[in-house]
């Protein structure tokens, strides 16, 4: 088990909770939060503080219904800690797109995947299939893992359970990591082990997957210069905001390997197939999220900006560090382990290169 570390030491000014989103998504998703509390009255399934039995609980369901890779990553604790604490409990998720078979693939616990569809509205034949598969089955435990989803709650309530766990009602202090909130939710309910160190993200690799990893960075690195000089990867992608461009790059590494010495630069190219960095690096490319956390674990070292690769990268052995401009970093830094966001709301990719010289050194110095 692993903590989550201080954030960042570089700047005192918190930004906006959801920049992605403008008024009016924040009021149409207020709007629907309180539509759905009115439809949707206390059931008297609902758990309170100590009040999950310590046995008894053998058919879990954990609805985290979005289809962003990040967000499936997170819930990996949720995932170790249910182990944990019914080790004999199967676990089925209620999620959406593909993610999910790809990051929950590792752990025995789990049961079966109810996949949405990413915009479930435009396929309203799937998603009724896939929740009248739901409510065929009985539950023990129901987790709402995302507080604040309106569609979680929704499709949580439609589950037939004996209990029933809001992460948006777990107590009144809720970790600020989306990571680790379920986890203590699901401790409150239980009542016990509030102050156990949280698990880490993980995507529980095989032998074989790692073995996997490691030729495959061998093979990508053999024509590359650098000798044995350590391998950072990278992924200069993002969306949106959070996107830094190819002279933004080109600057930030080039300060980095000042600080650093040589390194072995590896860039992961987006699904769009394109670097972006024009080509200036090895590359590697793979739509399968197993083999793409197994090349970033062999490789040791990772950066990127905010993105759902960045956690995918947390969930690995390998030194995560992630570039923070717009996105809270007390919510979704890379979590555990020397993991750190890097403030670079700024812009300025010198600042940004020398605070994470200064990670790797610590890392390194640690090993």
């Amino acid at each position: 088990m692993t903590r989550a570390l201080p954030l960042t030491r570089t700047s005192t000014a918190a930004p906006s909770r959801a920049p992605q989103h403008g008024r009016l998504q924040a009021w149409r998703r207020r709007a629907v939060r309180w539509l759905i509390g009115r439809l949707l009255p206390p059931t008297g399934n609902e758990v309170t503080a100590g009040a999950l039995p310590p046995s008894g609980i053998q058919r879990v369901l954990v609805c985290r219904p979005n289809h962003r890779l990040g967000n499936t990553v997170l819930m990996t604790p949720l995932m170790a800690e249910l182990e944990r604490l019914y080790p004999g409990a199967e676990v089925d998720v209620l999620g959406a797109g593909a993610a999910p078979r790809g990051v929950y693939g590792g752990y025995a616990a789990l049961g079966d995947l109810f996949l949405l569809a990413p915009k479930a509205v435009r396929h309203p034949i799937a998603t009724v299939a896939t929740i009248r598969a739901l409510r065929r089955k009985r539950y023990d435990l129901v987790i709402d893992a995302a507080a604040g989803s309106s569609s979680g709650k929704l499709l949580a309530s439609l589950a037939t359970a004996r209990f029933r766990l809001g992460v948006d009602t777990a107590g009144d202090t809720l970790p600020l990591h989306l990571a680790a909130r379920p986890v203590h939710a699901l401790r409150w309910a239980a009542g016990r082990d509030m102050a156990r160190p949280m698990p880490r993200l993980d995507l529980r690799l095989s032998d074989t997957e790692r073995c996997t990893g490691r030729v495959t960075l061998e093979r990508v690195l053999a024509a590359a210069q650098g000798g044995d000089a350590p391998v950072l990867a990278i992924f200069p992608n993002a969306t949106g905001d959070k996107r830094y461009d190819e002279a933004w790059w080109t600057t930030f590494l080039a300060e980095l390997t000042s600080h650093t010495g040589p390194l072995r630069i590896v860039e992961l190219v987006a699904a769009d197939g394109r670097s972006r960095v024009n080509d200036r690096y090895p590359t590697y490319f793979t739509s399968d999220l197993r083999k793409l956390s197994a090349f970033i674990e062999a490789a040791g070292m990772y950066i990127s900006a905010d993105c759902g690769v960045m956690h995918l990268a947390g969930a690995t052995q390998a030194l995560t560090l992630g570039l923070f401009g717009t996105t809270d970093a007390r919510r979704y830094a890379p979590y555990g382990g020397m993991n750190l966001a890097i403030r670079s709301e700024d812009g300025n990719a010198a600042g940004a290169a020398l605070r994470a010289a200064e990670a790797i050194g610590r890392w390194r110095a640690m090993r």
